[in-house]
Parts: C-alpha cells; sequence; structure tokens
C-alpha cells in the first residue's frame, strides 16, 4: 500500500488540535516526563543532578511557546514525577516542584518582556540578550533559590549540588534550548519562525554546494563513529576534530545545522563523560574541565555566530539598498539572478500590467507606487510561496519565480483569479486590474537571464488570454518574424483605411458625412485583422509614430484623388497614439502633406486617445497648438476612462469629445450612466465642445442620447466599419 502525504487541509486540522489549551497541557505534561528519561542518562549518581537536563531545556521552551499557560502543567508534571518516580520526600517534592520553575519563568519572562521592547530587534543583540540571561543570570538566580532550599530544614541540598547545576543550566540552555524551541514552534506552528528563515537565508547566501556535502559528510560519519567509541583519548580526540568543524561551519553553513552537529557532540562527550564519573565514583578535575572547556566551547560559538549574523545582516542591507526600489519594494534583476542559482528548474512569471498603468498617469508616481505595492501585498497575503517580486527594465509589469511543479497550471489559475479580485484604492476611490495576462517562461539557460527577460517581458498583451506559454528558446526568432511582418505590412501598403461614419443627432438630414478613419491589415485568402489584433506588434516595436503618418498620409491621398465636392465631408477624424504626439516633428508633416495633397485642414480632426499616456506632455500641447493654429480640430477620445480625463481636458486646447462606450453600453437600462452623460454633454455644452458618443448599438440608445443633447452618435447601430474607398463613393453618388 502506497503512503501518501498527508493533505494541507489536514496538516491545519492536525495542528489546529494539538494548540487546543487541554492538549497543549497534556503535551507539556508527557513531553516533561519523557525529559526527565532523557535527562537520566546525564546524571551524576553520587550528587543527582542532570550535567544535561531536558527537563530545564523543555520547561524554558514552553514558557516561552505557551508563556504562563505552561507552568500549571509543568509544576503537575514535576509533583507526579517526583512522588513516583523518585525518592524525595513528599515535602521535599512539593519544595522543589513550587521553587525550581520560578527561576526560569522569570528569566523568560525578562528576555520576552526586553526584546519585545527593544526599538531595533536585531538578531546579533537578542542573542546576546540571551546568552547573558540564561548564562549568567539565571545559573545565579537558580543557585541563589537552591542556596534558600538548603537553609530551609525541610530539605539538605550540600554545595557541590548547587555548583553542578547551575554549570548544568548553563551548558543545557547554551546548547539545548535554542534546538528544542525551534524544534516546538516548527512542529505546532508548521512553519519556519524568523530565526529558522534566517539560518535558511544566511546557508543560501555562504555556501558552495560542494564543501557543504563534504563538511556534512564528515560531521555525520565523525558523529556515528563516536557513537561506538568509549570514554577514551581516540574519543575526545574525534570529538574536539568535530567541534572544529562546528566552527567552520558556523555562518558558511547556516547557524541550525552547526548547532545540531555541535549539540550530538556535547551530548557523546558528556554521557561518556557521566559513565566514567559514575564508575569510578569521582568527579576528578579531567571531569570539570571537560564541562569548563564545553562552556568556553559554547560561548565562543555563540560571539561567532552572532558574529556572522551581523556581517550577514549588514552585507543584505546594503544589498536591499541596491537592489529594491524605495518607492515600490520590487526586487531588480541582479537579485532575481542570485535568486535563480538556488531553483533547479525556474519558471518565470511575468504579470502584464500595460493596460492598467496606462489608465492610472494622472496619479502621478506617488500612486502608481502605492498601486505595485498594494498589488504586490495582495499577493503575499493570499499566496505565501510568493517569496519576492521583481520589476523588469523598460516593461510595465511584475516578474515572479517559481519552481517547476506538476500542479503549475493550479496555482497560474489561482493567481489570475487574485488579479481578477483585487481593487486599488487611492483617495476615496477604487479600480480593479484591466484585462491582464500572465506571461509564463521555463527558463532553460540561467546565463541569458537578461536576455530572456528583455524578450519575454515585451510580448504584446493578449485580452483573450489569461495564462500564455513561451519556450525561452523561441522567444527571439519569435520576435524576429513578428519585427519582420510588421515592417513588411508598412514597407508594402498591407494596410487598408476603413472609416465608421457618424450620425448628426442636431441634424439627421445633414448632407456632408462625418467619420472616423480606421486601420485594418490585409490578409492574403483571409478577413482582414482589426487593430486588437495587431496593434500589439505595432507597440512591442515602437511603430506608432510611424504607422499613423503613414494613415495621415494615405488617408489625405485618397482624399484628394477619390473626393468629388469638400463640401461633401463635415469632419475627417484620424487617431494619433501617446508616442506620434511626443514627435516634435508631427505638425510639420501634417501641414507639408495637407499641402501637397491640397487638403482643408479645417475638415480634419485628430483624436487623442485619452486613455493612452502622454509620454511627454509639453510637447504634446505645443503640437496640439500648432495643429489647431493651422485649422484642424483636436477630439478627446475615449473621455472618462482613467484618471486622466478632467486633467487633459484642463490642460489641452480641445475642439471635440468622445464619450467612452464603457457609459453608452447600458444607457437603456443604467439611469446612473444616463446621468453621466448628461453630466458630460453640460460640461461639453459650458465649455463650447461637441460631443460624440461611442458604441451606439440600437436606434434606442440613439433615441436617448439625441434626448439627452449629444451632437453626434457613433457605433454599429449607426454604421458598420466600411473601407474608406467605398464611403467617399458613396459620398460622391457612386
Amino acid at each position: 500500500m502506497l503512503l501518501s502525504t498527508p493533505s494541507p487541509h489536514t496538516e491545519k486540522a492536525a495542528r489546529r488540535f494539538l494548540n487546543k489549551p487541554l492538549v497543549s497541557q497534556c503535551i507539556i505534561f508527557g513531553v516533561l516526563w519523557a525529559s526527565y528519561y532523557l535527562s537520566s542518562f546525564f546524571e551524576i549518581e553520587e550528587t543527582g543532578f542532570f550535567v544535561i537536563s531536558f527537563v530545564n531545556a523543555f520547561m524554558v521552551s514552553a514558557i516561552f511557546y505557551w508563556g504562563i499557560a505552561a507552568i500549571p502543567a509543568i509544576i503537575l508534571a514535576m509533583l507526579t514525577h517526583g512522588f513516583f518516580a523518585s525518592d524525595l520526600r513528599w515535602n521535599e517534592v512539593l519544595l522543589f516542584s513550587c521553587i525550581l520553575p520560578i527561576a526560569p519563568a522569570l528569566t523568560t519572562f525578562a528576555y520576552n518582556y526586553v526584546t519585545h521592547r527593544m526599538k531595533q530587534r536585531s538578531v546579533p543583540l537578542k542573542a546576546g540578550i540571551y546568552f547573558f540571561l540564561f548564562a549568567i543570570v539565571l545559573p545565579l538566580l537558580n543557585a541563589l533559590l537552591l542556596f534558600l532550599i538548603a537553609s530551609s530544614p525541610i530539605i539538605h541540598v550540600d554545595t557541590p549540588f548547587i555548583f553542578f547545576s547551575s554549570i548544568s543550566i548553563e551548558l543545557t540552555h547554551l546548547v539545548i534550548t535554542p534546538l528544542m524551541y525551534i524544534a516546538l514552534v516548527y512542529v505546532f506552528r508548521g512553519y519556519a519562525d524568523a530565526n529558522m528563515r534566517l539560518d535558511k537565508q544566511l546557508f543560501n547566501a555562504n555556501h558552495h554546494r560542494w564543501t557543504y556535502y563534504l563538511w556534512l559528510g564528515l560531521s555525520l560519519s565523525l558523529s556515528v563513529i563516536s557513537l561506538f567509541i568509549h570514554y577514551s583519548l581516540l574519543l575526545f580526540s574525534i570529538c574536539f576534530f568535530l567541534l572544529i568543524l562546528v566552527f567552520m561551519g558556523i555562518g558558511r553553513y547556516g547557524i541550525l545545522r552547526p548547532m545540531i552537529v555541535g549539540a550530538i557532540v556535547t551530548l557523546v562527550m558528556v554521557y561518556e563523560a557521566v559513565i566514567w564519573v559514575n564508575i569510578t565514583d569521582d568527579i576528578d578535575e579531567n571531569f570539570l574541565g571537560l564541562l569548563e572547556v564545553l562552556i568556553l566551547f559554547s560561548v565562543l560559538a555563540y560571539i561567532q555566530g552572532s558574529d556572522s549574523i551581523r556581517r550577514f545582516m549588514l552585507n543584505q542591507e546594503q544589498l536591499r539598498k541596491e537592489r529594491i526600489d524605495p518607492y515600490t519594494g520590487l526586487y531588480n534583476l541582479a537579485q532575481l539572478k542570485e535568486d535563480l542559482s538556488h531553483i533547479d528548474k525556474p519558471v518565470l512569471i511575468y504579470l502584464d500590467l500595460k493596460t492598467t498603468m496606462l489608465n492610472l498617469t494622472g496619479i502621478g508616481h506617488t500612486g502608481q507606487a502605492q498601486f505595485l505595492r498594494q498589488l504586490t501585498k495582495h499577493f503575499f497575503t493570499a499566496q505565501p510561496s510568493i517569496l519576492r517580486f521583481y520589476r523588469p527594465p523598460f516593461s510595465v509589469g511584475l516578474i515572479y519565480v517559481e519552481p517547476l511543479k506538476p500542479d503549475m497550471n493550479d496555482d497560474l489559475v489561482a493567481i489570475s483569479d487574485l488579479c481578477d479580485s483585487f481593487q486599488f484604492f487611492w483617495q476615496g476611490t477604487s479600480i480593479s486590474l484591466f484585462s491582464h495576462t500572465l506571461h509564463c517562461c521555463e527558463l532553460s539557460n540561467k546565463d541569458k537571464v537578461e536576455e530572456t527577460i528583455s524578450v519575454f517581458c515585451d510580448q504584446p498583451t493578449f485580452h483573450d488570454h489569461k495564462i500564455r506559454w513561451f519556450d525561452d528558446s523561441d522567444l527571439s526568432s519569435h520576435k524576429f518574424l513578428r519585427l519582420n511582418s510588421v515592417q513588411r505590412a508598412l514597407r508594402e501598403n498591407q494596410f487598408e483605411l476603413y472609416c465608421q461614419p457618424y450620425r448628426n443627432l442636431k441634424d439627421p438630414d445633414a448632407i456632408s458625412s462625418s467619420f472616423e478613419v480606421l486601420l485594418r491589415l490585409k490578409q492574403v485568402n483571409a478577413n482582414p485583422l482589426e487593430p486588437d489584433e495587431f496593434f500589439p506588434m505595432i507597440n512591442e516595436f515602437g511603430l506608432e509614430s510611424q504607422l499613423d503618418k503613414w494613415v495621415i498620409a494615405h488617408t489625405f491621398e485618397m482624399l484628394a484623388t477619390q473626393l468629388n465636392d469638400w463640401n461633401l465631408v463635415d469632419r475627417c477624424a484620424i487617431n494619433l497614439t501617446a508616442k506620434s504626439l511626443g514627435d516634435e516633428g508631427l505638425s510639420d508633416f501634417v501641414i507639408q502633406k495637407a499641402n501637397e495633397f491640397s487638403i482643408p485642414l479645417y475638415k480634419v480632426c485628430f483624436e487623442i486617445t485619452e486613455s493612452s499616456a502622454i509620454e511627454n506632455e509639453t510637447l504634446t500641447i505645443e503640437t496640439v497648438h500648432a495643429l489647431r493654429k493651422a485649422g484642424c480640430k483636436i477630439a478627446l477620445d475615449d473621455f472618462g476612462t482613467g484618471y486622466a480625463s478632467f486633467s487633459y481636458l484642463r490642460r489641452i486646447p480641445i475642439n471635440v469629445l468622445k464619450i467612452d462606450g464603457e457609459f453608452v453600453r447600458n444607457l437603456p437600462t443604467n439611469d446612473a450612466d444616463q446621468l453621466i452623460v448628461q453630466s458630460v454633454q453640460l460640461l461639453a455644452e459650458n465649455m463650447q465642445l461637441t460631443t460624440v458618443a461611442e458604441y451606439v448599438e440600437t436606434e434606442n440608445h440613439a433615441h436617448i442620447l439625441t434626448h439627452l443633447g449629444i451632437d453626434f452618435a457613433q457605433g454599429f447601430g449607426i454604421a458598420k466599419p466600411t473601407p474608406l474607398r467605398e464611403h467617399i463613393g458613396a459620398l460622391n453618388g457612386e
């Protein structure tokens, strides 16, 4: 029968059960009894004290974890053990059980109080406080309590017992207690605490794999050998060599691994020494010297460990300043390359945020940084497996890394669902992510990370796909082929001009026509591609300005050669992208082509897409002023989407306001949309602007818009897109 690993739900249910108060008390009681048994292997029979006290170690660990709630079970376990498993009289049992937990409890509470009040909770400082309290204060406090007990007539405690008990406590809390507490946290909480996470970071940052395996193999083999050698010079030679290996490993291979090896070595040496003392019935200078050397080694190990952690944290802080954007908290590619070195089969996941960020241009860098912080926090909270997000250069999105696993697609679907549920809160309002795509790529060559990412993150936005997989070996060739196809389309005039006429709602019988010029990409033996299908490639290769000039030149040429009478045209609208508006030669190009083809520019209207980010606002305004001075009209397209609507309206001189279809689509059934459209119309009327409503699908839409005072209507309910040549022919009466 095959064994299967328990599900996460089963593990969580088990840990909830373990953390129930009554269950926890029973566990403390049972483990403390087991600790007595383990401690008995290190008991000096002559004095009755434990050289290594697992009882004291677990007592402190339990108080660390459960706090004061652990004390009743501790006292009960000591009482029952004293009555049923020791030779002590009942009054001695009561006295020891009630007084001995006082010192560990007070010391533990003191440590928690001091560390919680620290403004800067550095690990080396906390280690120093632990060493001071548990290696110095606690043994002295325990000795003081034993002297008080010895002064009473109830029980006799001799001075050697007090002395050895203090040494035992010091050695125990330096070697055993930290490991026992970490194990306790891991068992009951099911995850690594801050100490284990720090150890993992220290381990990953400093070690080379082959040297670590050599160190680990040598340490484990010598530890196993030492278990089969009895008290002798050879045994202690091996153990002291192991302690040297421990010192070599501290910091280089983390802290916990060397601590575990050091604890094993200490237990072996103390166990063999205790057996020898019990056989000879003599605590000689060699035994005392061994304990002093072990304590000295432990103290030096704490010093070296604290120094290693301090240097690591200083280095991490410096790296953090170099590798983390202080505004967004995102890591750069240098950190990504380092993290990839620790993952065998990494998968890069790129969350494309182009569309969303374009709609957030009006909130400035502070708002956009806050957006990215809220988004990453949303992911970190719901998906603990995501450790870091990275900001790719020259791209608008987020990268994170996951190891390849069988259920990878399930995780990606969960991430996509998180994207759908995300809400960005800003100044009393909120928005969700616009169409997003998760681009996924299994990285086969870690030496070409920058090249792969530069191509990978330049993929176009796919509005109909939320998850797309790429092969990194094919990305470069695919990009080259796409670039070649776009350039060939421009070079060989494979684009075709279409248009979509408006309806004049104020004068339905008007003879002159207003229309918007559209674009299609001709296909061999197939229907033409619409802009949503080919424009991502135009954006990808930065050809927007070149394409806009192509549209302007060929529209002017077609109108000049095909149109019989300019009185038949009221307004010919041509779209301009944000990149074109940042082209300082655009206005001169328009005027030059207008002169070349004798185009009356007062019949031409250039539409600025409001949902696009204006890259150079100063140059844009200069271009708009130059076009208006030449006679052109300016329209603000998609008005109402994004934060920049009213900001653009105030700063850019326009003639026409095009209301985004988002507010028109549900107009017959949505009173709120009607109020919004009416408010926009009143605003336009006061600013003496012409209004055009987009996405008009039915005559009912047109009737409502007429009633609301809108000037023009555009949409499939008015007229479907048609080739510009055919529309001009219809105007000519052909």
